[in-house]
């Protein structure tokens, strides 16, 4: 069997966001419907959009659009090409995107070595920002070997068996928490899952017929809400959030189905042998705050060839590594092994 290194890294944490009083706020349908039109505009992928594609992306009517877009140009948040009346983010926004990224300074840290992994591996490398037991994706770097697609930026819960590479650090009472209601075979799994985590330094997912399925899906519903929204016409019911509200959905789903797995080592390993290949959902190293908790974690996705397990543990423990040096450079403190 192969028996893991233990790789050297220090850390780095923001505090999760606090809701008032114990509350959510209602949401408004408006304001999802801003945030929308800025993050389809900004995303890698998307080219300058007219008032009719916007119309059809929100599902709202054209007059509702055009007032909203209309707001957004006046405040400089979007520009229009007057040739072509194609709607782009305009110059405001990069004040706010700047003071976003000085908010959350790792990321100036993370993003070189994300580029470095992602085309020395062929792989999509994502960073998910942790608040409680919630994660973002906050950035990614792609590398058009990988067989893994820029994945939209919802906020996911991390329920078993996801999660792993964060919660090895946790403090028991939240492991408990986290493991709640799981079978107690599957508990045992878990925590020895954790432990090795924990000593080596990165977590190792195997690709499954559940978690290939939830790509598939995510790549599906990325790519095709436009054509539906095309050959749909606008509803008017808040169309605007259904990509993130499915998504969320079918990686809740996907826990489920994992978690009911009949052989919990199928996904979350607790050896490999060297010499034999695995085909690699993740690998993924977290980042540490000054208190020693997970403020960020890096994952290695769409990997495009199976790995042996001594490339696994290179590859694992080189991205330990490079997270170390930056939680160093960014002045966090690693708990013990």
């Amino acid at each position: 069997m192969l028996t893991w290194l233990h790789c050297s890294y220090q850390g780095l944490h923001y505090a999760p966001i606090e809701l008032q009083n114990g509350t959510v706020t209602r949401p408004s349908p408006q304001t999802d419907r801003v945030v929308t039109v800025i993050e389809l505009l900004g995303s890698g992928d998307e080219t300058p959009m007219t008032l009719a594609e916007v119309t059809r992306r929100l599902g709202v009517n054209k007059s509702s659009c055009h007032s909203l877009l209309t707001a957004l140009l006046g405040r400089g948040w979007l520009t229009r090409d007057p040739a072509t009346l194609a709607y782009r983010l305009g110059p405001a926004l990069i004040a706010v995107g700047q003071r976003a990224a000085d908010g959350f300074p790792v990321l100036e840290l993370v993003r070189p070595v994300m580029e470095e992994f992602a085309h020395r591996n062929g792989a999509h490398c994502v960073a998910l920002g942790i608040a409680g037991d919630r994660g973002t994706v906050v950035a990614q770097v792609g590398d058009e070997r990988s067989t893994s697609r820029e994945l939209p930026a919802t906020d996911i819960a991390l329920r078993p068996p996801l999660g792993t590479v964060i919660y090895a650090w946790e403090d028991e009472g939240t492991v408990r928490r986290w493991l709640a209601g799981e079978p107690s075979e599957a508990q045992r799994h878990h925590r020895a899952v954790l432990a090795l985590t924990r000593r080596r330094g990165f977590s190792v997912e195997l690709a499954t017929p559940p978690e290939t399925r939830l790509r598939t899906l995510v790549t599906q519903l990325r790519d095709g809400l436009a054509r539906q929204a095309t050959a749909s016409p606008p509803t008017g019911a808040g169309t605007a959030n259904r990509s993130g509200d499915s998504i969320e959905a079918m990686v809740d789903q996907l826990a489920g189905e994992l978690a009911a797995m009949e052989r919990l080592d199928d996904f979350l390993p607790l050896a490999l042998e060297p010499g034999d290949h695995y085909l690699v959902s993740s690998l993924s190293a977290p980042v540490f705050d000054r208190d020693g908790r997970v403020s960020l974690s890096l994952s290695l996705l769409g990997m495009p060839e199976p790995l042996s397990g001594t490339d696994i543990e290179r590859i694992g423990c080189q991205l330990a590594e490079a997270t170390g040096a930056v939680t160093r450079a960014a002045g966090g403190t690693v708990p013990s092994a």
